[in-house]
């Protein structure tokens, strides 16, 4: 037992020994041109005036006067302040160093440089070990792609990162980043936000997200719940990318185009804003609406895009394939349609039939006029056709080479017939409501009709230019009397509201713009989603 407790005593005295040692061998070492030594409340001090130089283990310091204390190794130093450690230099005009943990506290007019990166603030206080630093109430850091500031900022030298906390603005070359929370990686000038994070493009576009990861090197970026602001839109998700250098915006989840001028917004699954050639896509249950005086005009398809242009006539949304239309009292299909917003007309293309009521309304193509927040006239070009459903399941039809149809309030109450006129209408006895009987069925020839409507009915029909008419009693009605060429009556066919929310699109909706566009406006879809995959397998490699 004693000779346990001699060992311990023995030990204990060399650590002792080395300690002391130890703390001698790290002792600041000093000299200047007037050193004079005094105490004060029994501390030993020592003023040093002139050229003063400080040295520890690799660290260097200069400035015009100082106290030194001897007993806790610690400096206060005043006037051209300069610290010279490795790659490190700071200066300051007030510093105090403690020599025992290797800490400075810097005071006002404070420059940190290493390699390419500048850090001023008024207040740092910087560890020479760890070269782990902390700034508050300001500071801006500067390198050769960014400048940060903030309030509040933690720099971390060996791990090459910092942290940056409240008022975080960052400057890019093409955009300006403002957040609250922010983590920058020194190497790569990569910076990783949190919370509300607000982009300013150059081109002074705006896009609001909830954090994101922003390669400020590349002017890629990546962030979540995000807006991107276009010309004419406002582009939402749940996760986009940016390369702002090719002006191009990739969004996924929830995606959401809201226009800024006009009462349209889009949603889909997935989408793009192609800046640098004027087009957002979204695809993948897409679906815009129009909101009317007192109704909302619904469309969807595989695939809608918007065309922006400094030209307003130019602006226009294409909708492309499996297009179903919805609103109350009017739906229809189409394979494609656009919807010019100037114009405010609506054009539907490839086999394009609407219904209204008991209306069945069909045309090489239907072009539909919505202003003052309703729909006024439509359109039915080349091959018009119109066939009514009646009480007794007879269809009334009507083709022309042409029709314009006219609403009031959305509802129609008049067509006209231009041209090749031709029409089978059913004559009915409705005396008794209970027992309402086919009388026998007009078919008539002439160039031009009107017929108009009450709530919507068919009520009456106006032939003009030399009309023949011929009336076929209910025992000639054979099957080959009652139709007209191209009637096919397709009520099945038409969609319900829940058809256009819950209905997944039927055909591959990753396509490039259809071919009605101008050359100019075509975009590779493909190819700037293979560039992108590229893009970040090259981020992922540099950052490995």
């Amino acid at each position: 037992m004693r000779k346990l407790i001699q060992t311990i005593l023995v030990f204990s005295l060399l650590l002792l020994c080395w300690n002391s040692q130890a703390q001698k061998k790290d002792r600041i070492k000093y000299k200047a041109e007037d050193l004079y030594e005094f105490r004060k409340n029994g501390v030993k001090i020592r003023r040093l005036i002139g050229n003063v130089v400080f040295a520890q283990k690799t660290t260097t310091m200069y400035c015009d006067s100082s106290y030194y204390y001897v007993d806790d190794n610690v400096m206060e130093a005043f006037g051209h302040v300069k610290i010279i450690d490795d790659s490190v230099t700071i200066t300051s005009r007030k510093l105090i160093y403690n020599g025992q943990d290797r800490t400075a506290k810097l005071r006002e007019n404070v420059i940190y440089t290493k390699a390419d990166q500048r850090l001023t603030t008024d207040f740092l206080d910087y560890n020479m070990e760890t070269e782990e630093g902390q700034y508050f109430n300001g500071g801006k850091l500067k390198d050769s792609v960014n400048v940060l500031t903030s309030k509040t900022g933690y720099y971390y030298g060996l791990q090459k990162y910092a942290l940056f906390y409240s008022d975080v603005v960052l400057v890019a070359p093409d955009y300006t980043l403002k957040s609250d929370t922010l983590r920058y990686n020194i190497r790569p000038k990569i910076a990783i936000t949190e919370g509300k994070t607000t982009i300013i493009t150059e081109d002074e576009s705006i896009l609001h997200a909830k954090g994101g990861t922003f390669r400020t090197r590349m002017d890629q970026s990546e962030f979540v719940e995000g807006t991107v602001e276009t010309t004419d839109y406002y582009m939402e998700g749940d996760e986009l990318f940016f390369d702002d250098l090719k002006k191009y915006y990739d969004a996924s989840g929830n995606v959401k185009l809201t226009s800024k001028d006009d009462d349209v917004v889009i949603t889909g699954d997935d989408g793009f804003a192609d800046k640098a050639n004027g087009i957002s896509k979204v695809y993948g249950n897409a679906l815009m609406r129009r909101f009317l005086r007192e109704d909302t005009l619904y469309l969807a398809a595989d695939t809608l895009v918007s065309i922006e242009s400094e030209y307003d006539s130019a602006k226009r949304i294409l909708a492309y394939h499996n297009v179903r239309i919805w609103k109350q009292n009017l739906q229809g299909l189409a394979d494609s349609a656009s919807y010019f917003l100037q114009d405010s007309l609506l054009y539907f293309y490839e086999d394009p039939i609407f219904w209204n009521l008991k209306n069945q309304l069909e045309g090489d193509t239907i072009i539909m006029e919505v202003t003052e927040k309703e729909i006024k006239t439509m359109s039915l070009l080349q091959k018009a056709f119109l066939a009514t459903e009646d009480t007794l399941k007879n269809y009334n039809q009507i083709k022309g080479r042409t029709m314009q149809a006219y609403f009031d309030r959305s509802k129609i109450t008049r067509i006209d017939v231009n041209g090749n006129g031709e029409s089978i209408y059913y004559v009915l006895d409705e005396d008794d409501p209970n027992n309402i009987i086919t009388l026998g069925m007009n078919r008539i020839l002439c160039s031009d009709m009107t017929i108009r409507f009450i709530d919507e009915e068919l009520d009456n029909i106006s032939f003009y230019i030399k009309p023949e008419a011929k009336f076929i009693p209910p025992h000639e009605l054979t099957p080959g009397v009652q139709k007209l060429d191209g009637f096919e009556w397709r009520g099945d066919q038409r969609p319900s509201l829940e058809d256009l929310l819950t209905t997944p699109p039927a055909k591959p909706v990753n396509e490039d713009i259809p071919t009605k566009l101008p050359p100019s406006e075509k975009i590779n879809i493909e190819g700037l989603k293979e560039k992108r995959k590229q893009t970040l397998k090259s981020i992922k490699n540099d950052g490995e």
